[in-house]
């Protein structure tokens, strides 16, 4: 048991590493690039920044997600990739050009996701597989501690939420850290059920994270659509 809890501690000092200095590190190119805003101005840039991240976290963690099971290419899970790919790059090229124009009507300044456009969407896909790596890696971890579900569940909530709250470094928009991390939370509540107790869990649980940018990007426009005039 010693042991387990020793391996605990590393793989959640790891996870926080790897989270605080790559999000360090894309605040630090952001400039460097001239991108205004990353996502959009330096898409492959980025793409390639958290895919080098998310190979450095398989990497690192690939004993543990040897022994999850869930990220083998079986057959029917590259058919099950191959199809979301193509889901959300048609929502990425054929729905976010088609909402309507936005227009930012209150006195603080908006967050980059704002003024999401199609290409932000390719970067933001490979760092959604970044930070469901992690979460897989915390969920393992935690599930070799020999504990029950409904405790790595609160735990995991705890700790994804409590990592969004980090938000309020880069973002002085309350109401956006709050409901991103709120949602977090929630997420990271019943990720660990997917990951644990459901086949294909790991698809699910991207699938579930890249389906809440899709529906933020729809509210964002509804919300705060230029007025018709005339």
């Amino acid at each position: 048991m010693k042991v387990a809890t020793r391996n605990l501690w590393l793989t959640v000092v790891t996870i926080a590493a790897a989270w605080g200095f790559s999000s360090l590190g894309y605040f630090r190119l952001e400039p460097i690039l001239g991108a205004e805003v990353g996502y959009n101005d330096a898409p492959t840039v980025f793409a390639l920044y958290y895919a080098a991240w998310s190979l450095a976290v398989f990497a690192v963690f690939r004993r543990t997600f040897r022994g999850g099971g869930d990220l083998t290419p079986e057959p029917l899970r590259l058919v099950a990739v191959g199809a979301l790919v193509v889901v959300f790059a048609a929502f990425a090229v054929m729905v976010v050009p088609r909402l309507p124009e936005t227009e930012w009507t209150r006195t603080n300044s908006p967050v980059e996701f704002f003024w999401a456009t199609s290409w932000y969407f390719l970067p933001k896909s490979v760092e959604i597989l970044f930070q469901q790596l992690l979460i897989a890696a915390l969920v393992l971890g935690l599930r070799n501690m020999r504990l029950k579900l409904w405790k790595i569940s609160l735990l995991v909530a705890l700790l994804f939420g409590g990592f969004h709250l980090t938000l309020a470094l880069s973002y002085p928009n309350p109401l956006y850290v709050i409901r991103y991390s709120v949602a977090a939370a929630l997420f990271g509540a019943l990720a660990p059920w997917l990951l644990l107790r459901v086949r294909h869990g790991f698809l699910l649980t991207y699938a579930i994270h890249w389906g809440y940018y899709a529906l933020d990007i729809v509210i964002i426009h509804l919300a705060f659509a230029v007025g018709e005039t005339g």
